[in-house]
């Protein structure tokens, strides 16, 4: 199999669009054509369905999808792993969700580096859904989640936890003030996603939706609204009056997990891994400090 076509797959599968594809892998639009009709011509079906402004996976490109993922980090891994220095001896391969890094994640690996010298890293930041697939495919060996998923092939272990806080940048705002202020509302997890569903005596629908806490942060400093945040992420906010807690409103805390595949937290490479990471506690740094090093 020629990587380079499922390449473009997963791009054009990405963007939804040939143009788009093709700057970002530096091709041709003709190019990228000519490899999706090669692919097409291997498999012997058709993987996009073809309609002005609106390119979408066929059944047959539904399945390839996650194969050409498989396929690819397989090929990815392979070569890392050959091209790996001698003095590198093991490899960790670390996902996680967009939120989890920027407020949970970020501080964790310089300290992985100093407890596991010899260990070489990969991260990935992806969807909860994605990060399974990648679980399962080999592509991530542990991916922190707010939610771990119900599969009787992994294993799910506290490994630290968030403290979310609503905030605005009005003081005085009490928590029947959202509606009118408006809600942003950031995805922390199925579980506490239905807790913020009820806030509100009335649906109130927000007039944002993210994912990202630091978009939602730079959103409500800038404009306006009320949104649930870490508390390390908005306490220097709060302390120099940029932010105010909302009146009223519930301090919640939210369990993070360490998910991988059963079996791996006895396993030589992986085990120690799992291990530090089960006895850490961890805990949000969104100001990073130097931290010892032996050089």
């Amino acid at each position: 199999m020629n990587t380079d076509l499922l390449r473009t797959f997963l791009e054009v599968a990405k963007t939804r669009h040939f143009g788009h594809a093709a700057d970002n892998l530096y091709l041709t639009q003709s190019a990228v054509s000519s490899r999706v009709k090669q692919l097409e011509s291997m498999i012997g079906a058709p993987v996009f369905t073809r309609q002005r402004n609106n390119i979408l996976l066929t059944t047959a490109g539904e399945r390839l999808l996650p194969h050409a993922e498989n396929l690819l980090a397989s090929w990815q891994l392979a070569v890392q792993e050959v091209g790996v220095p001698a003095k590198k001896n093991a490899q960790l391969s670390l996902g996680g969700t967009s939120n989890l890094w920027d407020t949970f994640l970020q501080s964790l690996l310089p300290k992985l580096s100093i407890k596991f010298p010899n260990l070489y890293m990969r991260t990935e930041i992806n969807t909860s859904q994605h990060l399974v697939r990648s679980l399962l495919g080999g592509r991530v060996d542990i991916f922190a989640s707010l939610d771990p998923p119900a599969n009787n092939d992994f294993e799910a272990e506290v490994i630290g936890d968030l403290e979310l806080i609503m905030v605005c940048n009005h003081p005085s705002i009490q928590i029947d003030d959202v509606p009118v202020l408006g809600h942003v509302f950031v995805d922390w997890g199925t579980a506490f996603n239905l807790q913020q569903a009820r806030l509100f005596t009335e649906p109130v629908a927000p007039i944002l939706h993210t994912g990202q806490s630091r978009i939602a942060l730079e959103f409500i400093l800038s404009h306006r609204g009320a949104a649930y945040l870490p508390r390390a992420l908005v306490q220097p906010y709060l302390d120099d009056g940029n932010l105010f807690q909302i009146s009223g409103s519930l301090e919640v805390e939210q369990q993070v997990y360490a998910v991988y595949l059963k079996g791996a937290d006895s396993s030589l490479s992986l085990g120690p891994v799992i291990n530090f990471l089960k006895a850490r506690d961890i805990k949000p740094e969104t100001a990073l400090a130097p931290i010892e090093d032996e050089f």
